[in-house]
């Protein structure tokens, strides 16, 4: 077949035009990265190779034959990407990256433009040789059809003929040479190939009709396994592009640290979509409004987990005399775990690090390191010159609306939440991210701001309160000296604090006080009181997933053993006052009732 394939190249009517065309477009579709990066692209270049009447079989051969090229230059092809991004032509593929259409094109990512000009190269090159071996074939055959008899005697044998066909193929359909070799560049265009585009382009608009649904269904799937870490289940999605309307029923995304319970749950989600955007490859959601949402409901089936198994946290190394949640939280590890996926929701709220606010005086990572870090990461074809897309960022939610969300261990309440400016590059968009939570009897109260990406930037700030919070809830998790210090009452949790990018990712400074109310204190020693309101400062700082504590344990004796004293004190006043008027209050009278509260501590002695 090969042989029959190659033979029908040199000996068929295939025009120059016709054999350099397919040798630039297979080389060029060969050198594409894959069609995740560049789905505009080869499109683009098949619809380009089916209408241009190029030799298809020609263009196969050069298209397998580049492929395994690329591989092999793949770092050549990434520097070409890298001089043509970044280089004295940088201006025009910022436009095409960040104009509607042009966009689906992939120009974006190094490998794609560089091997959109890489393989151009190897296309001209390696078509001028065939159409050179081509025309002398051609031209020596020519001869030898017009002087040579022994040749044409030769030719005139129907064996001859047979073998020549079984090995190389038909031929040049009954013309001379020198008919094939007046012939430059013939019919342009292959008419069939141009119905067959059409064809596939109401095919197109066929499947956006009846089959969009499960396409998108589908890549939301994907792409929400992908950024949680596990199981997502989408029951329909429907995307109406006349009405810029998105909506995604039947959503359940499975907890990555408890795979029998979700982490979020919604019967319905609404969204406003900008088709403008979508071209741009963007996606846009102006308002979104979630119905009937939930968290921490059981899952019929338990979820599995999706992606690489996240490697073991190194415990930086903390000074003897600083403690970490280890120290006070018996169950220490399931919070980390809850802080870890808080960090990575907040790393994704930040946006790429070059663009995450960070202050002068830290260390910034140049485009040329960024580059040989995800080289490394992900490999040639992912890395994307992300600082060139402008405008607006890859993802943006607009406005996010929940109202009365389900919480599981918040029985009797809902919560509403809402959200603004949510954005995969938060620099580019201009505005302040926030996020508010509040809950229905304002026992709950969560607010978010990223101040840095401000017109004049500030700090980014986290406000966080939960009133009459139960001790028990809670107090199972504590550990003082080895055992449970709290029983019965409440606590109030109120702090506000700053957050940011650091050294060790997501870092906070976040000052917290509890204020236990009518809570028994369990001292290590052994003894018990009853606190009526005792205030407690704990500095929490470091990272967010194993954050310091601090608490002043001198300063905390002091209180306890104060509130200990004053409640002691009061009780015996209380049971003093009570044997004053039981047995000697009505011969004292008030006025010695007075003097005897005096001397246990009561109202100072009148002058």
């Amino acid at each position: 077949m090969i042989t029959r394939k190659l033979g029908s190249i040199i000996r068929g009517q295939a025009t120059p035009f016709q054999l350099l065309s397919a040798c630039i477009l297979g080389s060029v579709l060969g050198f594409m990265p894959g069609w995740m990066q560049a789905p505009g692209a080869i499109l683009a270049l098949t619809g380009l190779l089916v209408v241009l009447n190029a030799n298809l079989a020609l263009a196969g051969l050069v298209a397998v034959g580049a492929k395994l090229l690329a591989l092999a230059l793949a770092p050549v092809g990434f520097a070409a990407g890298r001089f043509l991004l970044d280089g004295p032509t940088r201006g025009l593929f910022e436009w095409l990256i960040n104009a509607p259409g042009f966009a689906l094109f992939g120009f974006d990512y190094y490998l794609t433009t560089g091997g959109l000009a890489l393989g151009g190269l190897v296309g001209v090159v390696l078509g001028g040789a065939v159409v050179l071996l081509v025309g002398r074939y051609r031209r020596k055959m020519a001869d030898l059809e017009q002087n040579s008899e022994r040749f044409q005697q030769f030719q005139s044998r129907k064996s001859v003929r047979l073998l020549v066909w079984l090995l190389a193929g038909g031929g040049k359909g009954g013309k001379s040479y020198e008919e094939l070799l007046s012939r430059r560049i013939g019919n342009p265009i292959r008419v069939l190939g141009l119905v067959l585009v059409i064809l596939v382009a109401v095919l197109v608009v066929l499947v956006n009709q009846f089959a969009t649904g499960p396409i998108l269904r589908a890549g939301l799937q994907r792409g929400l396994e992908g950024a949680n870490g596990a199981t997502a289940d989408v029951e329909a999605v429907e995307l109406d592009l006349k009405g810029n309307r998105l909506t995604v029923r039947g959503l359940a995304v499975a907890d990555p640290n408890a795979l029998d319970t979700d982490l979020f749950r919604a019967a319905q989600l609404e969204a406003d979509i900008s088709t403008r955007e979508l071209l741009r490859k963007r996606l846009a959601l102006d308002r979104v409004v979630v119905s009937d949402a939930s968290s921490g409901e059981t899952r019929a089936v338990p979820g599995r987990s999706v992606g690489p198994t996240p490697e073991p946290v190194v415990e930086p190394d903390v000074p003897a005399e600083t403690r970490t949640i280890d120290d006070y939280l018996r169950d220490a590890q399931k919070w980390k775990e809850r802080l870890a996926q808080v960090r990575e929701w907040l790393e994704k709220l930040s946006g790429p690090e070059g663009g995450s606010g960070k202050t002068p005086e830290e260390k910034q990572e140049t485009l040329r390191e960024r580059l040989e870090r995800e080289v490394r990461e992900q490999g040639y074809a992912r890395v994307r010159a992300s600082h060139l897309v402008e405008g607006r960022p890859t993802f943006t939610i607009g406005e996010l609306t929940i109202e009365k969300m389900r919480v599981a261990g918040l029985e009797g309440e809902t919560l509403n939440i809402s959200a603004r400016n949510l954005s995969t590059h938060p620099a580019l968009l201009g505005r302040v991210p926030e996020i508010a939570v509040d809950s229905s009897a304002s026992t709950l109260d969560f607010r978010l701001t990223m101040g840095r990406f401000a017109a004049q930037p500030t700090n980014n700030l986290i406000h966080f309160a939960w009133r009459g919070l139960p001790t028990d809830r809670i107090a199972g998790d504590l550990k003082i000296g080895g055992q449970r210090p709290l029983q019965g009452g409440t606590i109030d949790l109120s702090g506000t604090g700053q957050w940011g990018r650091g050294p060790a990712g997501i870092e906070i400074d976040f000052p917290l006080q509890a204020t236990l109310h009518n809570v028994d204190l369990t001292l290590p020693t052994g003894d018990a009181t009853k606190l009526d309101e005792f205030v407690l400062p704990i500095g929490l700082s470091g990272p967010l997933d194993r954050p310091r504590v601090q608490v002043d344990d001198s300063g905390l004796s002091q209180a306890l053993l104060a509130a200990g004293k004053q409640r002691a004190l009061s009780e015996a006043q209380n049971r003093a006052g009570e044997l004053l008027d039981k047995e000697v209050g009505g011969q004292l009278g008030e006025q010695g009732k007075g003097l005897l509260n005096n001397l246990l501590g009561g109202q100072k002695k009148p002058r």
